[in-house]
This record gives C-alpha cells, structure tokens and sequence, in this order.
C-alpha cells in the first residue's frame, strides 16, 4: 500500500508493480498525475490495482462484475466540510483555524483545507474517472453532512446501488485489501452498528457551486490523462500552504485557484501526455516558480 503523501508518492506506484501482485494507492497525486504512468506498469507486470479510497473503494464494490456500458451515472459523497451551511458572505473572514476543523475525518492539514474548498471532491472526481475509465459526463458530486454514504451509482437498468458505513477508514481498507481472500474475510473488525437516524435522513444534495467554484474545474479538465493535472495539483498545493500562512485568504484561495488553472500560461499542457515521471516533477518545479512570481 502507497500512502505517502504528495507526488512523491508516485515514483513507488510506478516501482512496486515489479514486485507485487496487488498494488494499493491512497495518495491522490499520483493517481491524478501519473495514472498512465501506473497503468501501464501494471499491465506490463499483470499487477491488481486496489483502490482503498472510501468513495473508489465503494464505486468498485458497485460496479463489480457489471459492464460499463450499463453504468448511467456515479455519485461521489461530499461531507462539505466545516463550511456547508456557513455563509457565503463570511466567507472573506475564514480563517485557517476554521478550516482545519473537518466535521466528520481527522485528517492531514493540507487534505483538510482541500475538503473545506471541495477540491478535494474534485481531485476524487478526476480518480475516479481514470481507475475506472469512465468519462467525466458520468460522475458528479453530491453533498452529504454525516459521510455515511460514500458512493451511488445509476443504472440504465433503473436501479440504483449505494454504499454505506461509517466514516472510518478501516473500513474500505479491510475490504479491499482482504477482497480477494475469502478465509481472510473471515476474520471480523470491531465496527458499529447501523444509525438508522443517519439513513433515514441521508440530505444528499447538489453542490451549491457559488459556495464551492472549484467544482466548476472539472468541466475544464481533459478527458484523457495529461500534464495539466499536475498543474492542477501543484497550483493548488501552493495556493493551501500560502492560505495556512496567511498569506492569502480563503476567498482568495478559490479565485486564485481558478484564475491561475485557467489561465494562458498552462492551458497548453491540456495536450501533452505524461512520459515519464522527471517530466512530471520537471513540471511541478517550473510551474511552483511561476506561482512565485504571480503571488505575493
């Protein structure tokens, strides 16, 4: 399992094929930015992919041994983090202590600021579409307060499957990671039992865009893995450790991280398809120092 955190996580992902059979990675990046890279490395040593992520974990459970072809719609989860119902008009005053204060996930500082803006729903969006090769048109965001439900998924069908369970990572870990093993699915993890409180009030809703402009990101995005994710992912990176700084505030997050992915400079990186990985840190370092040059 791969949860360094970062793209560094990236150059082990596409080093452990070689030598395992089954291949689990919880870090974002490398699966944003390098997933061609991974791909074809687990292709050419016949190495599994184990997504562990709560929501990819509960879309393969889903999904499995069903055709894409009759797959009409996925839905990822979003808690909305500490600013769901907040005022969009406070917005200008948020300060870092209150982001970092993530109703439901004890998480990193980074990755929590990520879930206070959504982008990190965004980042999860654009896995979630090269694990399972499913096009952008097909998988959208709902928000959920108590992350009881982790992933929904349409059929042309007419059904509609979802996952549920607590917000604790042992969960989708354990699972897919003891998936294929049925005398190790034998052994039992100490969880709850079901809130019916929480299922008989789910509050599944669409993501209120003017709240979360990040969102709008993902009608930008390429369809095909490219370098412009590591744009994505870098511009962001600088953007959250300059808000927990200080430096910026969180209003200014979300408009930065929109005019800056957007703009002329790095929109040509939409056509170029990652090679290998010094190509992909060559990028993170040029575009970290154009970021120093547009932001104070």
């Amino acid at each position: 399992m791969i949860a360094v955190s970062g793209l560094e996580g990236l150059q082990p992902a596409l080093i452990l094929p070689k030598y395992s059979k089954n291949l689990a990675i919880v870090n974002k990046e490398s699966l944003i930015c390098g997933w061609c890279l991974i791909q074809k490395e687990l292709k050419k040593y016949n190495t599994n992919f184990l997504p562990i992520d709560s929501e990819h974990y509960s879309i393969f459970s889903l999904i499995k041994n069903i055709s894409k072809i009759d797959i009409k719609k996925i839905y990822i989860t979003a808690s909305g983090g500490p600013f769901l119902n907040y005022p969009k008009k406070k917005f200008k005053f948020i300060k870092p202590a209150q982001a970092l204060k993530h109703p439901n996930w004890k998480m990193g500082k980074k990755i929590t600021i990520d879930s206070a803006t959504l982008m990190n729903k965004v980042f999860e969006v654009i896995e979630a579409k090269n694990i399972f090769n499913i096009p952008y048109n097909k998988i959208s965001i709902l928000t959920h307060p108590s992350s009881y439900v982790h992933a929904l998924v349409m059929f042309k069908s007419g059904v509609t499957k979802l996952l549920i369970h607590d917000p604790d990572m042992r969960i989708p870990i354990y699972n897919s990671i003891y998936n294929s093993n049925d005398k190790l699915l034998k052994k039992n993890i100490n969880i709850k039992n079901l809130d019916f409180n929480i299922i008989n009030n789910l509050d599944l809703k669409n993501v209120n865009v003017k709240k979360f402009p990040t969102i709008k990101l993902l009608n930008k995005l390429p369809e095909t893995n490219t370098l412009f994710e590591t744009v994505l992912v870098t511009i962001n990176d600088y953007l959250v450790y300059k808000f927990l700084d200080n430096k910026i505030s969180f209003e200014e997050l979300n408009d930065m991280l929109i005019k800056f992915i957007l703009s002329k400079d790095f929109s040509k990186y939409k056509k170029i398809i990652p090679k290998n990985l010094e190509q992909i840190n060559d990028l993170r370092k040029l575009v970290s120092l154009k970021m120093n040059q547009k932001v104070i």
